[in-house]
């Protein structure tokens, strides 16, 4: 089998997960893994299912958990009377969940699910259909009420009875208890992180591809790949997500004017910054503000 891509999940701002909604005609990606856990539903299709060493096929409302490091691919045979292939995603990170049960003796129970999400855990329809529920508008809720619904969901996981472990044996692992990867896959993973770091310490200045890949020291072409392989987004599509979710935080966290907030993040232009920021967030910027504004006072 083909040596699986590391895929970087964009986190959002002021936020410790992340959720995801695609429609597609057809769905197929590249073998390939994350360092979060990913919870993903599949609907409106039939398919295959390539995770780890197990293969096997999956029908409409099929769920499953996948571990950080364990390689994937879901590929589209059939749709449902011409509907387009629907995907819900959760990703949360390993180091967040585990502080979070550190703290919280009441999500403790989900650890002995975490260890069997590293050989993929397949879920009930009914679990799946219960977790959709619950995932029914999740953006339009404030971030506290989101991560509400997301122990919601981790509850529903830990219930169900029916849910079934797929591979016969966990991949090979370090020491540390990390996955094994192979010399490129840490040099990949080692240009990533650089990569997204000095975005984070940039992306408010007139930033550029030429920039960046003087940065890392190789071509543009390199770092168009980089981008296409590993985020699945242009270099331009990430630095624009970058900019309007660090945005939302000052939206939601200060009182500044809404035109310095833009300029604050790399926009010269408010007008263009209203509209990316409506296109992307489904709401003005002021109207994001009145939503989800954090209120100091207590």
């Amino acid at each position: 089998m083909q040596q699986a891509t590391i895929e970087r999940v964009m986190q959002r701002q002021g936020y410790s997960w992340r959720y995801r909604k695609i429609e597609e005609p057809h769905k197929h990606y590249e073998w390939h893994f994350h360092q979060e856990y990913e919870l993903a539903i599949h609907r409106h299709f039939r398919g295959k299912a390539s995770i780890g060493h197990y293969e096997g096929e999956f029908g409409d409302n099929n769920m499953v958990l996948i571990g950080p490091g364990l390689p994937h691919r879901f590929t589209s045979t059939e749709t449902q009377d011409n509907q387009l292939c629907e995907t819900h995603i959760i990703w949360f990170k390993k180091e967040w969940i585990a502080n979070m049960m550190f703290s919280c003796v009441e999500i403790r129970k989900i650890d002995s699910l975490l260890k069997r999400a590293e050989k993929g855990v397949e879920f009930s329809g009914s679990a799946c259909q219960n977790v959709l529920k619950l995932l029914e508008g999740v953006t339009s809720h404030t971030p506290m009420a989101q991560l509400g619904i997301l122990l919601q969901v981790l509850s529903t996981l830990i219930a169900d009875k029916e849910s079934r472990t797929l591979l016969s044996y966990a991949p090979q692992k370090q020491p540390d208890g990390s996955h094994k990867e192979n010399v490129a896959e840490k040099a990949n993973q080692e240009k990533i992180e650089k990569v997204c770091q000095y975005l984070e310490e940039h992306f408010s200045q007139m930033v550029t591809l030429a920039d960046l890949a003087a940065h890392m020291n190789t071509s543009e072409s390199s770092i168009h790949r980089l981008f296409s392989v590993h985020f699945k987004e242009s270099f331009s599509q990430y630095l624009k997500k970058l900019r309007l979710n660090h945005a939302a935080e000052l939206l939601q966290t200060t009182s500044q004017p809404i035109g310095l907030i833009a300029e604050s993040v790399g926009y010269r232009n408010q007008v263009n910054f209203n509209r990316q920021f409506k296109d992307y967030k489904q709401m003005t910027p002021r109207q994001y503000r009145n939503n989800y504004k954090i209120n100091a006072a207590v």
